[in-house]
């Protein structure tokens, strides 16, 4: 099982670092934004929402929502928690899985990276917090 599935890994970068270099060739027309992308996390049961976290002209964005205002807490549910989730896993902080659902792991995750980052510790995802997880 353990060489199947490392197998499957194997050809996935080695697909994903074909792609890189084809697109990497072709790119680069002075309109194209600059852009920069991290390992990906395709979506499983325990984790709905993937994490394709790529860096577009200075800012982190995961593919669930480019909101930069969206005041998200506890009990709130959907893409945007789940871009959340994915842009405080980039920075190594566990909101627990990436399922969209701001429950007290992902509070708790929230509040590491805010007092970490220096922000006012409140729980919440509001502008300044994603001004800065996006940066």
């Amino acid at each position: 099982m353990a060489g199947a599935v490392t197998l499957v890994l194997a050809v996935s970068s080695a697909v994903l670092v074909t792609v890189r270099i084809m697109n990497n060739n072709t790119a680069g027309s002075p309109t194209t934004p600059t852009r920069s992308s991290a390992p990906l996390a395709e979506p499983t049961a325990a984790s709905p929402y993937p994490c394709r976290l790529e860096r577009i002209d200075g800012h982190w964005y995961a593919g669930n929502s480019r909101t930069q205002q969206e005041n998200l807490a506890v009990g709130n549910a959907g893409p945007d928690v789940a871009e959340a989730q994915c842009l405080l896993r980039r920075t190594g902080i566990s909101p627990g899985g990436i399922d969209g659902i701001f429950g007290p792991l992902t509070e708790h995750a929230v509040k590491q990276f805010q007092k970490r980052s220096g922000l006012v510790v409140d729980g919440m995802v509001g502008p300044h917090t994603w001004k800065v997880l996006r940066g």
